[in-house]
């Protein structure tokens, strides 16, 4: 007697299944092919298209772990540099009218909601076919979710799905065992998947030990970005954070040797688990009333993940760093992200400073952008072929810092 499926083997029933047979999370290895899949044909196709540019300036161009997986990944520089010529307007004419709100995102990132609504739907088809012998099987067979991908669908599932969930994956994390590259992904979620902590960023740590200040080559180098940068390289500062109280965000985890951190992803897998089965225990369905929107408004939903319950030590330190060097008023130029706290700190002087200085960058960008033209890829080229970069760094920030 055959068993009659009621659960709809449609494309992404097959994605995930064959996703499960490979290594690591299968919710992060679906989101990265979606992240490829979107910002490679935005390269190719939609740069210039009308309505996502308006999105972008919105957001004031991608977060920083989409910005530079465009630049660096997608290798868009081009592209990279008409959207953020584009952003550096919108910020120039909110700069020229003294709108300091101007220089606050008013939208999300693209990118980001392209993820979420990814995760959210391959989270879903995963829970609603766990009990189909092939799927169940797979699963069993498999690594599992992350950390992360976990406390998410404990928060999007409907109730009847989440104990289910959080029991088979929590029974594949005991037999897999206690590996230490393992454990850095079940804590933090495959690398580059999510940004870095925003709340620990706004939580300096107070004790943080000074760092001393790195001075950029250029003029459109942010020496915040530099400085964190410089931070991060430190081995000392990875060797001092094994019995630190918190946990590492995404990106620093990925920064770190793992081998040195290990009892620190013990303890925020254990932070996991806990928050993991209180959220499988809740009543609340949040998720019936995302996909009722959705389907309401035909329109992607805002599935932010679950903040993990520990927060990342390395992103305080940062944070106490910029709050430092951010009140200096000899600082320039400055990023979008540390201008804004230059603001908070020291008043209207830190943008006006910078008002000539993305004057000067406007005008690089606009002469690299006509050298690309056919007609004067004869001139020589100058330092406005660094200008795509720059623009990039010095809205959403060095790479990693936020």
């Amino acid at each position: 007697m055959h068993t009659i499926s009621r659960v709809s083997r449609h494309t992404t029933f097959f994605d995930v299944l064959e996703t499960l047979t490979k290594p690591g999370c299968v919710i992060c290895t679906l989101v990265a092919r979606t992240r490829w899949r979107y910002l490679d044909a935005l390269a190719y196709e939609n740069v210039n298209d009308y309505g996502l540019r308006v999105k972008l300036r919105e957001a004031r161009g991608f977060c920083n772990r989409h910005a530079w997986y465009f630049v660096e990944t997608t290798r868009e520089v081009f592209g990279a540099a008409i959207i953020y010529r584009d952003v550096l307007h919108t910020i120039l004419h909110a700069a020229a009218a003294g709108d300091v709100n101007g220089l606050d995102p008013s939208g999300i990132c693209p990118t980001c909601l392209v993820e979420w609504e990814a995760a959210s739907n391959y989270l879903q088809v995963l829970a609603e076919a766990l009990d189909e012998p092939d799927m169940g099987t797979a699963y069993e067979q498999s690594d599992g979710l992350c950390g992360p991908h976990l406390l998410s669908a404990m928060s999007l599932l409907r109730p009847l799905l989440r104990q289910k969930v959080l029991e088979r994956t929590l029974a594949i994390w005991q037999r897999r065992g206690d590996d230490p590259a393992r454990m850095r992904w079940q804590a933090t979620g495959a690398e580059g998947n999510f940004s870095t902590d925003s709340m620990a960023l706004a939580m300096p740590d107070p004790d943080a030990p000074a760092t001393p200040l790195v001075v950029p080559n250029d003029q459109f180098t942010c020496p915040v970005c530099t400085a964190s940068q410089a931070l991060l390289a430190e081995p000392v500062t990875w060797a001092s954070l094994a019995d630190a109280d918190g946990g590492l965000c995404n990106v620093h985890a990925w920064h770190a040797d793992v081998r040195v951190l290990c009892s620190l992803f013990t303890r925020q897998i254990t932070a996991i688990d806990k928050r993991a089965s209180a959220l499988a225990a809740s009543t609340e369905n949040r998720g019936w009333l995302r996909a009722a929107v959705r389907e309401l408004t035909q329109a992607p939903v805002r599935n932010e993940p679950e903040p993990l319950p520990s927060r990342c030590v390395v992103c305080r330190r940062v944070g106490a760093l910029e709050v430092a060097m951010a009140a200096d008023p000899q600082l320039k130029p400055l990023c979008l992200p540390h201008l804004r706290r230059a603001i908070t700190q020291r008043g209207v002087s830190a943008l006006e400073a910078m008002k000539p200085i993305w004057r000067e960058l406007d005008y690089l960008l606009g002469e690299y952008l006509r050298k690309e033209d056919y007609r004067f890829r004869g001139e020589p080229r100058g330092q406005e072929q660094k200008s795509p970069r720059w623009v990039v760094a010095l809205i959403s920030g060095a790479p990693g810092i936020r």
